[in-house]
């Protein structure tokens, strides 16, 4: 409040322009005058200041709609408010954000516990830790019926982005509420049923996923169709086998996790070889050929005079 104030102030001998309603997608606000805001104050959180109609307001190609919006804020007051157009200042938005941090544990998509950093808002009135808006320029402060917040809290969006969401909402069935915005120049139902088609064409779905932060936003996910089911299945059974691909695939191991099983297996198969090829080569160095003592032939004790011979002097003089 405090910088709508300020720029407001800055800009006080021409005042705030102020229309009827924000401009939509097909149209300015050409015709859509009310007048200009001066003075503008903050008092208890809220910028106030003086409306100051214009007289063409009073003969519009809309009729007179400073009569009107006089009678209205007369007779039901909370029917309409001010919404303001600006700019943002990203940057100080950003910073702000940077400076205003808290540790946060949250569930991610394998169930494990992780910790992180979350924006956590200084404002005790800002419950749900939506992000601050900082402005780099104010443009103006149009006379709405939803005035100058939504239901939660936040700056009343410009009409071409309410408009927008709430089409895009119905269109992707998350909304049963059909919009009667005209600025897209064409039918929400037509629109609904083409995307319907589409996506059956093309295996795909929209689904919607709980933000693991306050400041994330809901996307929609495509589900997996079966050719890439396959196809990934596939690219396992290639690379690590028909066994060990379809095992890892289905306990859900990731590519990268199952290279790492993989490569552990072969680091353990040619231990084993290794170990295999030592104890051979032990087994075969420990054999003798021949014998290096006299072979006993069972002569009679007459002959036991005689010179022995080993096996290997008996065969050294046979001819092959």
């Amino acid at each position: 409040m405090a910088q709508v104030a300020e720029f407001a102030q800055a800009n006080s001998e021409a005042g705030v322009k102020c229309r009827f309603t924000h401009p939509g997608m097909s149209s300015d606000g050409m015709g859509r005058l009310l007048g200009r805001i001066h003075d503008v104050q903050v008092s208890d959180d809220r910028a106030t200041g003086d409306l100051h109609l214009a007289k063409l307001a009073h003969d519009t190609p809309d009729g007179d709609l400073a009569d009107y919006v006089m009678n209205l804020c007369e007779e039901d007051p909370r029917a309409a408010g001010l919404s303001i157009v600006f700019h943002h200042d990203f940057e100080a938005e950003a910073k702000f954000m940077e400076e205003n941090q808290e540790e946060h544990s949250y569930e991610n998509y394998r169930g494990d516990i992780v910790t992180g950093m979350r924006f956590k808002s200084p404002d005790p009135n800002n419950v749900h830790n939506y992000p601050h808006v900082r402005l780099s320029q104010l443009n103006a402060a149009d006379v709405v019926d939803d005035p100058a917040a939504n239901p939660d809290g936040m700056f009343d969006r410009q009409g071409l982005a309410r408009e927008a969401s709430e089409f895009l909402s119905y269109v992707a069935g998350l909304s049963e509420d059909k919009p009667n915005t005209t600025s897209f120049g064409v039918d929400a139902d037509r629109a609904k049923q083409f995307l319907g088609r589409f996506l059956e064409s093309n295996g795909l779905s929209i689904t919607s996923k709980e933000p693991t932060v306050a400041t994330e936003k809901s996307e929609p996910t495509v589900a997996p169709t079966r050719e890439d089911f396959a196809a990934e299945l596939n690219k396992f059974n290639a690379k690590f086998g028909a066994e060990n691909g379809s095992k890892w695939f289905t306990e859900g191991k990731s590519f990268a996790e199952a290279l790492e099983l993989h490569c552990e297996a072969l680091s353990a198969d040619l231990t084993a070889e290794k170990e295999a090829r030592t104890e051979a080569e032990e087994k075969l160095s420990s054999l003798q050929l021949g014998e290096t003592e006299p072979v006993s032939t069972g002569a009679s004790d007459s002959d036991s005079t005689k010179e022995k011979k080993t096996f290997a002097q008996y065969t050294k003089g046979q001819k092959s």
